[in-house]
């Protein structure tokens, strides 16, 4: 299945490998160097919270200390020890690239250049002065990043202190994430900053939400049935507008290929079903692609499967290992077009233990794996929605307005599930909520 999503990135989007090749290149610029810590503990082998990158780790309990004097705040949940400044520039979490705790008013390690300079450098740690450009670098009074490195949100070589976020105020990922990253460690203690793919977020330019999905989000029928992102649109602004991609009964295989390209008997070796013609896409992302009508760079994509993947057999049947390979696929495709991808998990069912609703669908691990690998925000929307029909008391008995069938929704519930997605992008601070009313 993999050589299938080679031909086609190669076959449709040309430069969709160039744009592969320079991310491979981010991330090989942001391996760790040890650190030279400077009036604190610094950090430990460059380890940033966080749990990717090169020698990321979790993140710490102690977290950093604020600056004395003239600096800001940086670390709030920190790496594991955190550092201290003498007199001025906020602090990185657990020390940069190439140094630990902020000297007299330089940056991570001091000095205005290098890989964790006080203005820049490639993946910077947090800055006494602040940097716009380089890595997640604080500013006085804790600005944060503006744009973050070229990596950000899962760790790495130097992070700030947010995986999305800088440490107050606008934010920004980090270069190589900072305390938390996408779907590592904690959520990072900075502000609203886009993750770095999506560049600066402009409310006031018009975009499209594209939807990907299955019948949990499709539009309504006339019998009742109403998909979450068909009420999507309310919680947004007049600059957005939300084109609802999502299609009942198919799996991720068969949305991106199309139900009828996906044989319904034969397997390769691993148990997967084969794709028939993998030059042929489904009309909806043949939609997408179109280069008038379809994706436009600053659109947002947000991708979640994981029901109809489940079923045993063909055509609808995805492994673990194919369903991961396919969001990355997704998420390749949508950034080939300058869009921004965001994957969710699959909504929950009505499935009671007495009076409490618990989880019952899968590949959330796989979902929050692809979106670290790729560095896309994760929705969890599994754990969200079990906690949105607890505290609706759902359980044991229903209702007769928030389910069509206890897999589908009606209005009511549609529209109550799709307020709690625009209230995770919020939370999380993903980019797409600068343009929520």
């Amino acid at each position: 299945m993999r050589s299938a999503t080679t031909s086609n990135l190669t076959n449709g989007f040309l430069y969709s490998a160039l744009l592969l090749a320079a991310s491979a290149a981010s991330l090989a610029g942001c391996s760790t160097d040890s650190g030279t810590p400077v009036n604190g503990t610094g950090g430990t082998s460059g380890a940033v919270a966080g749990s990717g990158g090169s020698a990321g780790g979790e993140s710490g309990a102690s977290g950093g200390v604020t600056a004395a004097g003239s600096g800001g705040v940086i670390s709030a949940t920190g790496g594991a020890t955190g550092g201290s400044s003498a007199t001025g520039g906020a602090i990185s979490a657990t020390g940069g690239a190439t140094g630990g705790s902020v000297g007299s008013t330089g940056g991570a390690s001091g000095g205005t250049g290098g890989a964790a300079s006080g203005t820049g450098g490639t993946a910077g740690g947090a800055s006494g002065t602040g940097g716009v450009t380089g890595g997640a670098s604080g500013g006085a009074g804790g600005i944060g990043s503006v744009t973050g490195g070229a990596v950000g949100g899962k760790g790495g070589a130097a992070g700030g202190t947010g995986g999305m976020g800088g440490a107050t105020g606008k934010g920004g990922s980090s270069a190589s994430g900072g305390a938390g990253g996408v779907a590592d460690g904690g959520a990072g203690s900075g502000g609203t900053g886009a993750f770095p793919d999506a560049g600066p977020v402009d409310p006031s330019k018009k975009i499209t939400v594209w939807m990907v999905g299955d019948s949990t989000m499709q539009n309504c029928s006339g019998a009742g049935q109403c998909g979450w992102a068909a009420e999507f649109q309310q919680y947004f602004n007049a600059n957005a507008t939300i084109s609802n991609q999502a299609r009942g009964g198919r799996s991720i295989q068969t949305w991106i290929w199309g139900d009828p390209n996906v044989s319904k008997t034969a397997t390769d070796a691993n148990g997967e079903c084969q794709v028939i013609d993998n030059t042929t896409y489904s009309d909806n992302l043949t939609t997408m692609l179109d280069p008038v009508k379809g994706m436009q760079p600053g659109d947002w994509v947000y991708v979640a499967f994981g029901i109809n993947d489940a079923t045993a057999t063909c055509n609808r049947h995805v492994g673990k290992a194919l369903f991961q390979s396919d969001l990355d696929f997704m998420a390749k495709t949508i950034r080939s077009k300058g869009a921004n991808p965001i994957f969710g998990t699959s909504t929950s069912g009505q499935s009671c233990s007495g009076s409490t609703n618990v989880a019952n669908r899968g590949f959330g691990p796989e979902t929050k794996a692809a979106g670290a690998a790729d560095n896309v925000p994760v929705v969890d929307l599994l754990t969200l929605s079990v906690a949105l029909y607890n505290s609706l008391k759902l359980c044991p008995g229903g209702s007769a307005t928030f389910w069509f069938d206890g897999t589908h929704f009606k209005t009511d519930g549609a529209t109550q599930v799709a307020g709690v997605v625009a209230q995770a992008l919020k939370d999380q601070g993903i980019g797409l909520a600068a343009y929520l009313k």
